[in-house]
């Protein structure tokens, strides 16, 4: 009976240790992910004011690029 229980309990171990790993890979993922979706929105935020500074009446006039 011993030797089934510390089986049982070497394989828990085994699958705690490969979970902890795995939310690590994940967190480091998220953590890339979160960084990516913040250059994003500065990005955007320089077009939005890129755009506001750009005059409509002046747009109108100005020939499409496939000219």
């Amino acid at each position: 009976m011993s030797d089934e229980f510390d089986k049982r309990i070497t394989e828990l171990e085994m699958t705690v240790t490969h979970q902890e790993q795995t939310i690590n890979e994940l967190s480091d993922v998220i953590t890339e992910q979160w960084e990516s979706i913040e250059k994003l929105r500065r990005q955007i935020s320089k077009l939005d004011a890129t755009k506001a500074d750009i005059d409509p009446e002046e747009e109108a006039d100005r020939r499409p690029p496939h000219y």
